[in-house]
């Protein structure tokens, strides 16, 4: 085999290939006697053809299953022979058999940009100060209080704001009722914006039992193409008003609240917690500014096919978001959403590729060991078994490997980060 790079940018490359006929003979050799070992041939029991009669019966079979599984090899030795580091799948093309034995092709891959590292030891990010304050313990407790507020009927005046309404409505629009847009015993909480902007305004000052009609247009964006951007009439009933009356803070809350012994014992865990969430969101905010900066610091050309690869997984998971808020998928604008997408993916596949060649240079690796502590965590977090878990990973094409990567570059992340220089705000 011989084999030639073309270079058509600096991540793709054309391979040629020309496979010499005596390797392509030995091949068909080797795939015709595995043939007649197998073969079922009127006339012959299994695997008992001779072999001039397998040849006639398979022999253009025979031809397509050499050429295919020559290419492959070929191409994986012609890989490794010029070091290449594909992350796309080769596109075959010029494919040529002269009189059916020496076989030439070309395959055009992208492969991993050779990246110039810069600088990447002591980079500034902002350390912001971790101290939990009273005040803010305060307002934790406040909210845990408006958790477990319980709903009292109101007497005897008008709706305000933050109060939790039983109405019943119906939408109409051009005299027509709007199919499910129509509801009884509904349940609202006001300020939440759970409804159409516009239709938890027009019900303040509402008395109980009272009926009202309110105009209301529905965004651009809604859901429903046929109803986007359209205005809407809706008849509204208010047959409740309640409002959240919170429980006293004291130490029965306190073990209401999670078993904690006493309201001292209550702001002590909540403190710990706050410290823990802290800490978590000054350590996802640093690896985002080291990344971000490595980023701007480094010029390179990204693969394409990488950059769609992020944008088909950032698709599905949107996919996935949507469908469980009971959105219909065929609503879903792919082609915008990968617009608008699209520079956030390419600097991700930057961020990652640069995280990549610094593991390399600084030999940062991720052994079994390592390994088989990740995908427990993973399955305690999931809440399964790990052998479940792993299963998973090894039913995904390169799944395992793509972990490991995924391991090393948590770990590439953790020592830059180690390496930064703090700015306290």
């Amino acid at each position: 085999m011989k084999s030639a790079i073309e270079d058509i940018s600096t991540v793709k490359k054309k391979i040629r290939i020309d496979v010499a006929p005596e390797d392509m003979a030995k091949e068909r050799a080797k795939e015709l006697a595995s043939l007649v070992k197998k073969a079922a041939i009127p006339g012959f029991r299994p695997g008992k053809a001779p072999k001039a009669v397998v040849e006639r019966h398979y022999g253009d079979s025979i031809k397509a299953d050499v050429i295919n599984k020559m290419i492959m090899s070929s191409y994986t030795a012609a890989v490794k022979e010029h070091s290449l580091k594909p992350v796309t799948d080769p596109e075959i093309a010029d494919l040529s058999l002269d009189q059916g034995t020496a076989l030439s092709f070309s395959a055009t891959v992208e492969v991993r940009p050779v990246i110039a590292l810069g600088s990447y030891d002591g980079i500034e990010v902002a350390e912001p100060d971790m101290t939990v304050s009273d005040a803010e313990i305060d307002q934790t407790i406040n909210r845990l209080r408006e958790m477990y507020a319980r709903l009292e009927v109101v007497e005897g005046r008008a709706v305000e704001k933050a109060d939790t309404l039983v109405i019943d409505f119906e939408g109409f629009r051009e005299g027509k009722s709007i199919e499910g847009a129509k509801a009884v015993d509904h349940m609202l909480n006001l300020g939440e914006g759970s409804l159409i902007p516009g239709f938890e305004e027009q019900l303040l000052g509402m008395q109980k039992a009272e009926t009202k009609e309110i105009n209301v247009t529905f965004p651009g964006d809604y859901a429903n193409k046929d109803l986007a951007g359209k205005d809407a009439r809706f008849t509204v009933t208010l047959k409740e008003i309640k409002k959240a009356v919170m429980p006293e803070l004291n130490d029965e809350f306190a073990q209401e609240a999670g078993g904690h012994t006493n309201l001292e014992d209550l702001r002590k865990r909540l403190r710990e917690d706050l410290e823990v969430r802290k800490r978590s969101e000054r350590d996802s905010a640093q690896r985002e500014e080291v990344l971000g900066k490595l980023v701007e610091a480094h010029s390179f050309e990204v693969p394409f096919g990488m950059v769609d690869q992020e944008l088909m997984a950032m698709m599905r998971q949107q996919a996935t978001r949507l469908a469980r808020q009971g959105v219909d998928i065929k609503d879903f604008d792919a082609v915008k959403f990968r617009e608008e997408r699209k520079e956030i993916a390419e600097k991700r596949i930057r961020g990652l590729l640069i995280l990549d060649a610094i593991a390399e240079k600084e030999n940062v690796t991720a052994g079994d060991q390592e390994m088989s502590a990740e995908v427990a965590a993973l399955a305690k977090s999931a809440g399964q078994t790990v052998a479940a878990v792993r299963n998973y990973y090894e039913s995904l094409d390169g799944g395992l490997e793509n972990l490991r990567s995924s391991l090393v570059q948590q770990k590439t992340l953790a020592l830059l980060l180690s390496r930064t220089k703090k700015v306290y705000n």
